[in-house]
């Protein structure tokens, strides 16, 4: 069915070949460009896009981020330890709160009377803290000041020192019991952070960007696969190779589905293919039905006007020399009248054989198939023409033997009819013989009419089975044979799915037909 179809279908015309090579060279050309390779890009450069929005983050808010970050802790330590001057627990000396605060804050914390004198601080040397309280509380020109907030009770500052290139966030206030509290916490380490964190995203992108090749083309092959079946699957299928068929995974996802409905699409191309190669083979034979009743109607219409010509005008002549009254005498005028009732029993058995042949060939008669003894049939069918054998002087050769045939009783007595007629109106010699035999072979038996006689000619052999073909016309028009007889035998025998023919003999001529075993 496959190459059928590929030899029915490829059939397009020069044009749309060319448009549907066209089209394969564009798809090769874009087939470069796979989906390994596009999902590598889409990998490299979506990790190369976090990396550079990470820097650029890290750069200008990682700093700004950070610093609120402290800002709002200092803020918190002020209002916890507020609430410890409030109650008294700020200043025992077991406040495990201050030092989680310090700790946890990275802040240094001193809280002095309005006196001066230090009450609690994070630093074990007092004196080195209040230098250090002194020296901001004193800070000269060196140190540059930013105010970040302000409030009632304090304030938080940005201090820069030039001389020591160093930054300090520091919050002053007043405690709600009137001491004074000072919190300092240096935030120059953040911009060291920052760079270190972008040198960190920069090494780890670039191992994320090496990763990435590995895992692109990993998931690329995992991906793919199932897509390049798929293709190959359509590749075979537009060269109408229908035993394609994807095998989808245990796990079934998009592209699965889109096999399984390419496996299914396949099945309905086929049998749309061969729904249409059956149309096709259909039309032709319609057609060829068509084609060949119209040739035989144009034969039939010619051969029969041709066959009763003759006969017509042998009656139309005798029948007008009838009325013009040209002999009076009364055996010329049976005479006339013999001519024209033989001339239109032949025109009758003309026709009659002609409808016999025309439903024989049109298929309008179907056979009856029985098993009898073949034997019987040739011997009767001798008695029958005994007359005829003896008149001609003709010796007859039959020995009658059970000889059992499958077929058309019916048809097959009118094929005897014919070869014996045949061989009775051409036989020849002396002594005239015609001999009939019914000879078994291995799975059919063949039915052989010999008669004494001239050979066919050469220019014959072949044609005697066509309508209306006649070796000596005049001697067939003598007997009155009209060709169509063996035109008859070749349609029963065609009905029948068995050979027939005839062969040349050195004194004669035998014609034979083979029939199915019984």
């Amino acid at each position: 069915m496959e190459q059928t179809s590929k030899s029915e279908l490829q059939t397009e015309p020069a044009a749309v070949r060319e448009a549907e090579n066209a089209e394969a060279g564009t798809v090769g050309k874009r087939a470069r460009y796979g989906i390994k390779g596009q999902l590598f890009l889409i990998v490299f450069f979506s990790i190369a896009v976090c990396v550079a929005l990470a820097l650029l983050v890290n750069t200008f808010f990682l700093s700004h981020v950070y610093l609120r970050y402290r800002v709002d802790n200092m803020k918190k330590a002020f209002f916890v330890l507020d609430e410890e001057a409030v109650d008294g627990t700020l200043y025992d000396t077991d406040n495990t709160e201050f030092e989680k605060i310090c700790s946890e804050n990275n802040v240094d914390i001193l809280v002095m009377s309005s006196a001066g004198i230090p009450l609690i601080t994070s630093e074990q040397g007092k004196e080195r803290m209040l230098l250090r309280f002194y020296g901001i509380l004193f800070e000269g020109a060196d140190v540059e000041k930013d105010i970040i907030y302000s409030g009632s009770n304090f304030s938080v500052e940005r201090n820069h020192d030039d001389r020591l290139d160093k930054e300090d966030l520091v919050l002053w206030g007043t405690l709600s019991d009137g001491n004074l509290i000072l919190m300092e916490t240096a935030i120059g380490p953040i911009n060291q952070a920052a760079k270190l964190s972008n040198i960190f995203l920069l090494v780890t992108g670039l191992f994320s960007m090496v990763a990435s090749i590995i895992m692109a083309g990993f998931l690329g092959r995992r991906i793919t696969k199932p897509v390049l079946e798929l293709t190959e699957l359509s590749k075979r299928m537009a060269a109408l190779d229908f035993n394609a068929r994807y095998a989808p995974h245990r796990r079934m996802n998009e592209v699965d589905e889109l096999g399984v409905n390419m496996n299914s699409m396949s099945e309905t191309l086929e049998k749309t293919i061969i729904e249409l190669k059956q149309a096709n083979n259909d039309l032709k034979h319609d057609l060829t039905v068509i084609q060949n009743n119209e040739t035989r109607r144009k034969e039939f219409l010619s051969n029969v006007s041709h066959e009763l010509k003759t006969p017509i005008a042998l009656i139309q002549g005798y029948a007008e020399g009838l009325t013009d009254g040209i002999s009076d005498s009364p055996e010329d005028r049976q005479f006339y009248c013999d001519v024209i009732t033989d001339e239109a029993k032949k025109m009758g058995r003309l026709v009659s054989e002609l409808m016999s042949l025309d439903q024989l060939e049109g298929g309008v008669n179907q056979l009856t198939m029985e098993r009898f003894d073949i034997s019987n049939m040739i011997s009767a069918e001798i008695s029958k023409n005994r007359l005829l054998f003896e008149d001609g002087g003709i010796t007859v050769n039959f020995s009658p033997s059970p000889v059992y045939v499958i077929a058309d009783s019916f048809y097959t007595e009118q094929v005897l009819q014919n070869y014996i007629s045949n061989a009775i109106h051409y036989v020849k010699g002396d002594p005239k013989q015609i001999s009939v035999t019914a000879e078994p072979k291995e799975d059919c038996v063949r039915i052989s009419v010999m008669n004494t006689g001239d050979p066919i000619p050469d220019e014959a052999v072949g044609h005697l089975f066509e309508k209306f073909y006649k070796v000596d016309k005049a001697r067939t028009r003598e007997y009155g044979g009209s060709g169509i007889g063996l035109s008859v035998v070749k349609a029963i025998m065609d009905l029948h799915h068995h050979a027939y023919g005839e062969t040349n003999l050195p004194d004669g001529v035998v014609f034979w037909f083979e029939l199915d075993k019984g």
